[in-house]
């Protein structure tokens, strides 16, 4: 976070208000609300005056989640609500944490809609930020997020980030503690955005070489 602080401004994600052009900005994100986040990053955030979003499933919270390599518990409805409001905004991650695009339209709806609807119960306020479950999304569910009342969602694609009034999507790039520091600084300049670009290139090349073979078998052979 020091490194942020040298080379970026810290932002909220929750921001419209334009930002200044020249400038370099960065917000912070956490996905799910476990407790280390509060145990162990917050008290960083603070120190240094940095705010940070956490994305939260309505339906585990305080449980700990069946998952492997994930011995961590969720954070208790009363530890979220003890979080400094004025640096922390919460935003939902669905009910349940599921796959999204595996649901049928109907079991998408609700854990989207119904997250939010919750968690506005749970903190006397609405949630206006959502962010996919394993990142993984689809066109018709960021309709269902549009209809569902959020203001932004968030992707896990390395996409810059505008943060801007008229974004509804935007993209974030993930840290992780093995980040070697150009590694690091690479992803807050942004020089991971190609990512997805590379990735659809590669699919397209890799069907077309498919279907060439798949050609090849099928063509009659001479005798």
């Amino acid at each position: 976070m020091d490194l942020l602080l040298r080379r970026a401004i810290p932002v909220s994600v929750d921001r419209s208000q334009p930002l200044a052009a020249g400038k370099h900005y960065a917000a912070v994100t956490f996905d799910d609300g476990f407790a280390s986040v509060a145990e162990q990053a917050l008290p960083e955030l603070i120190k240094r005056g940095i705010p940070a979003t956490i994305f939260v499933t309505s339906d585990l919270l305080g449980q700990t989640p069946e998952w492997n390599g994930y011995p961590d518990r969720f954070m208790s409805l009363d530890e979220l609500r003890a979080l400094p409001a004025d640096l922390v905004t919460l935003g939902s991650h669905t009910q349940t944490h599921p796959f999204l695009p595996r649901l049928n339209e109907r079991e998408a709806r609700d854990e989207i809609s119904l997250s939010r609807a919750k968690l506005a119960q749970m903190f006397g306020r609405e949630f206006t930020l959502f962010a996919f479950p394993y990142g993984a999304f689809n066109n018709s569910l960021i309709h269902i997020c549009r209809e569902s009342g959020y203001q932004r969602i968030f992707t896990t694609l390395p996409y810059v980030a505008e943060l801007g009034f008229e974004e509804f999507v935007s993209g974030r790039v993930s840290a992780e503690p093995t980040d070697w520091q150009v590694e690091f600084y690479l992803k807050l300049y942004g020089a991971y955005r190609w990512l997805p670009t590379v990735s659809g290139a590669k699919k397209r090349l890799k069907s077309m070489f498919i279907s060439s073979a798949v050609d090849q078998r099928l063509r009659p052979q001479s005798p």
